[in-house]
């Protein structure tokens, strides 16, 4: 695998060159067809950003991560691009291999009720660890996060209290608030 090394804004040292191409060939070891790997690094005010394209034989993956320091962004970045690789190796020897479909391999398990494909690979690639079982209360956006401040949580799934459908509150990487909320 060719990798390529760019900085922007900032001088790119020897050592910080390595690290890039180390933590991103690594990722060779999970998909033979990888040809070649572009690396962005580059500073912006207060913050550390690493960006890479992966040009593989049948497909191309691209990450970006930020974060105060630039070697924890190039990891960030690595981890990143490495559930991508393996999610999509996972779906293409699957279905190479004329395996079952991911739903159908999850639902005889009988520890995960599984409703349409997305949501069936996706579960293979990331399995699940922990089940929890909540009951919806009927709050407003304001109540829940109110709640979800109370519990130190990142999120919090209630019940509208006007139309009392399903609603999440989460907490935002700028230090907002969102809520999503589910169609009539």
């Amino acid at each position: 695998m060719q990798i390529a090394v760019t900085a922007k804004k900032m001088e790119l040292s020897p050592e910080l060159r390595s690290y890039a191409e180390e933590k991103i060939g690594r990722l060779e070891k999970y998909l033979d067809g990888i040809m070649e790997a572009n690396i962005l690094l580059r500073l912006e005010k207060h913050r550390a950003i690493a960006e890479a394209t992966l040009h593989a034989k049948h497909a191309d993956f691209t990450g970006k991560e930020d974060h105060d320091d630039l070697y924890a962004a190039i990891d960030g970045l690595s981890d990143k691009l490495e559930r991508q690789v393996r999610k999509y190796k996972t779906r293409h020897l699957s279905r190479r291999r004329g395996a079952k479909p991911a739903s159908e391999m999850l639902q005889e398990t009988g520890t995960i009720t599984i409703h349409g494909a997305a949501s069936a690979e996706a579960a293979l690639a990331y399995p699940v660890v922990k089940e929890t079982v909540i009951h919806l209360d009927r709050l407003t956006p304001d109540q829940a996060i109110t709640r979800m401040e109370v519990h130190g949580d990142n999120f919090w799934v209630f019940a509208d209290a006007e139309r009392g459908l399903l609603s999440v509150a989460y907490r935002r990487k700028d230090g907002g608030y969102g809520v999503i909320r589910s169609e009539d």
